[in-house]
């Protein structure tokens, strides 16, 4: 018994890379986040970074949030039939910027409250939700290209 296969001949190559790329570009749209997805983890960041005006009030708050974020990573995991590969480096340092941005953000609304200037914590809370859903689209777009460059 034989347990190597026949070399393919260059027709048959030709087939099989044709086959590769059909379902690279099938998988693709269900490797991209969804907007709902994006949108809602910006909001929870932006509830996130003002939660310092709530005060003492605010202690459950994160519990909340976190309970918020779980549905929402358990309903995109739901959604998404493939599971895209990490994001190497870059994925890993847009990730790292995001965190770093929102802690100085959260930073910034505590010394607002602190200084008695509450109206002004809404512009880090903003800032904290367009960074957060624009990073989010960075991360998407890397996702694609790693995806696109499987060969």
């Amino acid at each position: 018994m034989e347990t190597h296969s026949p070399v393919p001949d260059a027709r048959g190559a030709e087939e099989l890379l044709a086959h590769l790329d059909a379902d690279r570009t099938a998988l693709a749209p269900h490797v991209t986040t969804p907007t709902w997805y994006l949108t809602g983890m910006a909001g929870l960041a932006a509830v996130f970074v003002a939660a310092p005006l709530l005060g003492d009030r605010g202690s459950g708050l994160l519990t909340l949030l976190l309970a918020g974020a779980l549905v929402l990573v358990t309903a995109l995991r739901e959604r998404r039939l493939v599971r895209p590969a990490g994001g190497g480096v870059a994925a890993g340092g847009t990730l790292a910027v995001l965190i770093g941005a929102l802690l100085v953000l959260l930073s910034t609304s505590f010394g607002l409250v602190a200084a008695d200037l509450r109206p002004w914590v809404a512009l880090p809370a903003l800032a904290a939700g367009a960074l957060t859903y624009l990073l989010g689209r960075r991360l998407d777009r890397i996702a694609q290209e790693r995806l696109a460059r499987v060969r």
